[in-house]
């Protein structure tokens, strides 16, 4: 599962990179979480940055437990549900971002976290979908993909990551089978990664000293020789 991301640039520099519109809204997000309010851009108008909650939230309303399934969405899932079949036909979205956490499971009981970003801390995307809540509240949903050989040593899954044109086909593409070939797709590229402090466990955090390499630490802060 993700449930922590982040994207750091200045709106200037977010605007550039993107070629889209960024709203005053905009602050750099080290420590993006479910729930909160972040930056996306939909397929019916990518020429802007919108903001929507993080995680289905009709669903959320409904049960007290912060479950996967309300914020990360299996490939599979999109393609195989006919409910999913439905909003990728006309509700694709795509989530900027620099880098995310995940946490390595070193034993039983301990997990450390770590930070993956590209070796030029570049800007990329991932795929998503959102939906159309009450009061005028919109949230989106993250797309996965099964695990490159990286990641696999951290969980089964990932985030289904887009370059620059495949972005741009996702959000322009009507055709289904083009939209289910670039959700498949694997970057060529690898990441980096350090151990951070498990401080990113705290939701209403957003400090830059989030992304600092921290010596190998669980999740309650225990220092591990495990990495």
């Amino acid at each position: 599962m993700l449930d922590r991301y982040t994207i750091t640039l200045k709106p200037d520099e977010l605007a550039l990179v993107l070629g889209a519109e960024v709203p005053e809204l905009y602050q750099p997000q080290y420590n993006a979480a479910p729930t909160k309010l972040l930056p996306t851009i939909t397929s019916t108008e990518s020429d802007k940055i919108s903001f929507f909650n993080w995680g289905l939230m009709a669903q959320w309303s409904n049960n007290r437990a912060m479950s996967s399934k309300f914020f990360n969405l299996p490939m599979d899932s999109v393609i195989n549900k006919s409910s999913y079949r439905k909003k990728l036909a006309t509700h694709r979205c795509v989530i900027p971002m620099d880098g995310f956490y995940l946490w390595k499971q070193v034993a039983k009981k301990q997990q450390v976290p770590h930070y993956f970003f590209y070796p030029d801390k570049k800007v990329f995307s991932v795929a998503g979908l959102w939906e159309e809540g009450e009061d005028d509240t919109h949230s989106f949903i993250m797309i996965t993909r099964p695990a490159n050989d990286q990641i696999a040593d951290f969980q089964d899954d990932m985030p289904a990551i887009m370059d620059a044109a495949s972005s741009r086909r996702w959000l322009e593409s009507d055709d289904q089978e083009e939209l289910q070939k670039l959700l498949s797709q694997q970057s060529k590229e690898e990441f980096i990664s350090h151990t951070v402090a498990p401080k990113i466990k705290d939701i209403d955090g957003n400090d830059a000293s989030f992304l600092k390499p921290a010596p190998p630490a669980d999740q309650h802060g225990n220092y591990t020789l495990f990495t």
